[in-house]
């Protein structure tokens, strides 16, 4: 029985009874605290695992806060060689422990995110009807060439492409304006 849960921008995962080191939250040792952003959870060994897009719906983690503390020190130096810059500083990242009190599943269902709920409606509203593809759509011919055979009046698909791969070329159209206007 675990539950993968997200609280300070990370990601833990949780059994019962389990000690967690977290980054530091606003709560005194001994207070009860719920975490409602589970992403996946499986109640025993057997059974499927429940998987949230994003969240589950109505699934929560529940800790108790034992301590407060920072962890061992780490140093940050910085230098730009030749410049006589060098800086040399320590750092000890604050956490809190916690202990996994209770891991409730809800109903195993995924809960919607609220952006996704509001950009349905509206981008079904704003789409517009895609503007009729040119006759050439399925002959491969170059912009230029698809025009100018439009203006003109002529079949692209009687014609036969000298460009790379058989692409049809602007010279191509022109070749059969050239033909057909001095067969008439």
């Amino acid at each position: 029985m675990y539950a993968i849960f997200e609280a300070k921008g990370k990601q833990f995962r949780a059994t019962p009874d389990q000690k967690i080191r977290m980054p530091s939250i606003g709560a005194e040792p001994g207070e009860r605290v719920t975490f409602e952003t589970v992403l996946l959870a499986q109640k025993s060994s057997g059974d499927d695992v429940m998987i949230g897009r994003p969240a589950l719906k109505g699934a929560s983690v529940a800790v108790e806060v034992l301590r407060h503390g920072k962890d061992e020190k780490i140093i940050v130096y910085k230098m730009k060689r030749r410049k006589g810059y060098r800086r040399k500083q320590g750092h000890r990242q604050k956490f809190t422990e916690v202990k996994v009190v209770d891991i409730e599943f809800g109903t195993g269902e995924s809960a919607k995110p609220k952006a996704e709920k509001a950009a349905k409606p509206k981008a079904e509203k704003t789409a517009k009807p895609k503007a009729a593809e040119p006759k050439a759509a399925e002959i491969d011919v170059t912009p230029a060439a698809a025009e100018l055979a439009e203006a003109e009046g002529i079949d692209l698909a009687t014609l036969e492409g000298t460009g790379k791969e058989g692409r049809i070329l602007k010279s191509d159209v022109e070749a059969a304006i050239k033909a057909r206007d001095e067969g008439e």
